[in-house]
């Protein structure tokens, strides 16, 4: 892998030009070396050594690392928790990015969409509808029903006058399922692919892997990014090529391709939060890490130094959306990932 690579500017794209960008054509891939996922994963085992042997009988095994999991816990380990132990509450940008993603995915896979708002809810009541979106969709006043179709449609349309159909030759997968099993299996690494193209090389890297966000560009997209490259590498033996984000509210595509620098600097993040996330597993206190989120925080009132921070901080404003919704809005919970796992 190339040490260090420059990214390229997001840009709004259609068609061929879009799946040209992502593909990198006129671009050289990198070679794959074998022996760089090898070491990466010793690199990481050895890493994880100390806190996985201090895990005692009694731990919630196996301790699964998910890009929420990671953000939230490298964030504040007492949000973290606290989260995992209150009820899930459906918001209207949980909703918004569900039903975007299988819209996509419908596209992508069908290529026809014909009634946004309805395909979209009927999607995922068809998979279960674990987030409960249907419900919540059924329990808002029109206006707000009204605002929130009008959303999607318009998410929808970006998506099918921006997206070619890919061909076989692309080999779209998408929702693809990533498990990387670290110790023995006591900690797996998991992630959920919304779009992969191309298929592993032995000879050069050849796959790209693209998220879909409904919201905003944000900072911890491009780190969620790099987990997946780095899971992708421990998994099929190869990095992928390249990694980009699609924005649907504004057609952007920020497309980043993938060097050594970036893999590594995931591999380093994975060992800060695994470690943590260890600790808790083994069922130590969690730490508290006072934060411009804690006015959010479900674990608030009984958290001193939260309360510190948010009285310093200002007062919330009622209108305002919580923030920790837009670091964990489109991933399963960590259990429902232990399940799946655990069912294969």
């Amino acid at each position: 892998m190339e040490a260090v690579l420059r990214r390229e500017e997001p840009k709004r794209l259609q068609g061929q030009e879009l799946l040209a960008r992502l593909r990198g054509e006129g671009t050289a891939r990198p070679a794959v070396d074998p022996g760089d996922a090898a070491g990466l994963r010793e690199w990481l085992e050895d890493s994880l050594a100390e806190a996985v042997a201090a895990l005692g009988d009694g731990a919630r095994l196996p301790v699964l690392v998910t890009k929420d999991a990671l953000t939230q816990v490298l964030t504040c380990e007492a949000h973290l928790v606290a989260r995992r132990h209150a009820p899930r509450q459906v918001t209207a940008e949980l909703a918004r990015g569900a039903l975007v993603d299988v819209l996509f995915r419908q596209w992508v896979t069908v290529g026809r969409v014909d009634d946004p708002f309805a395909d979209g809810l009927a999607a995922l009541e068809a998979d279960g509808d674990r987030d409960g979106v249907a419900g919540f969709v059924a329990s808002l006043p029109p206006d707000r029903r009204h605002a929130l179709v009008t959303e999607v449609t318009e998410h929808a349309a970006r998506i099918t006058t921006s997206w070619p159909v890919p061909s076989a030759g692309f080999m779209a997968r998408t929702q693809e399922r990533l498990y990387v099993p670290v110790a023995g299996g006591r900690v797996v690494l998991s992630g959920v692919l919304d779009l992969a193209l191309g298929a592993p090389s032995a000879g050069e890297a050849s796959v790209c892997v693209v998220e879909v966000k409904s919201g905003r560009r944000r900072v911890e997209h491009r780190g969620d990014l790099h987990f997946y490259a780095l899971i992708e590498t421990l998994r099929s033996g190869a990095p992928p090529f390249r990694v980009a984000t699609y924005y649907t509210a504004t057609g952007e595509l920020d497309v980043e391709a993938v060097g050594r620098d970036a893999v590594v600097g995931a591999l380093h993040r994975v060992v800060a939060g695994t470690v943590r996330l260890c600790r808790l597993a083994g069922g130590e206190e969690p730490a508290r890490a006072p934060n411009p989120l804690c006015a959010w925080c479900s674990a608030l009132p009984d958290c001193r130094p939260g309360q510190d921070r948010v009285r310093s901080g200002g007062p919330r404003s009622a209108a305002d959306d919580d923030p920790w919704d837009r670091l964990a809005v489109d991933g399963r919970d960590d259990e429902e990932e232990a399940e799946l796992w655990a069912s294969r």
